[in-house]
């Protein structure tokens, strides 16, 4: 099962909390990758899954991994050149890239009202996405291996959000 149009709404909730994070993956390939980060973006707070994609999305294997938070989450399919526009403008977009002007995740006060964008597997954000952040966090490695899986990266960003506005 694939999603044709660009723009239109997968799925949508009606009692979205204002808060709660928004995510935006930049040209995810792998569907398994995406079902696991709407099960997270459901462990914190249901909220909006922005999917930048020309491609098509297989949704088939995106609800198997997401299991029932496939239910839990809005999710819209935008293109590079409208993802911007479903972001509300009262929302700080933070970029999870290591970048020359990237600060360490722990160390940095993350907005209440963040839209989170993570990467393509090989290629990270690209720059016409990475344009539009205010922001730019990594996660810090101390070991040989400097990437992580993009699911398990959402993970630590959105635990590390949590962390923060639950104090």
């Amino acid at each position: 099962m694939t999603q044709p149009n660009a723009s239109r709404e997968l799925f949508a909730t009606d009692d979205e909390p204002q808060n709660a994070p928004i995510v935006v993956t930049d040209s995810i390939r792998t569907p398994e990758n995406i079902g696991s980060i709407i099960r997270l973006m459901a462990n914190v707070a249901h909220s909006t899954l922005v999917c930048i994609d020309d491609n098509e999305l297989n949704l088939r294997r995106i609800r198997k991994t997401a299991f029932s938070a496939f239910n839990d989450i809005t999710i819209l399919r935008r293109t590079v050149d409208n993802w911007f526009d479903a972001i509300p403008s009262d929302f700080t977009i933070v970029a999870l890239e290591t970048t020359p002007e990237s600060t360490n995740i722990f160390a940095t006060q993350l907005p209440a009202k963040m839209a989170l964008v993570v990467g393509n597997e090989v290629h990270g954000i690209s720059p016409e996405v990475l344009s539009r952040c205010a922001m730019h966090v990594h996660i810090p490695m101390t070991g040989p291996c400097k990437s992580m899986n993009v699911s398990h990266a959402t993970a630590v960003a959105l635990m590390e959000w949590s962390r923060q506005m639950c104090k």
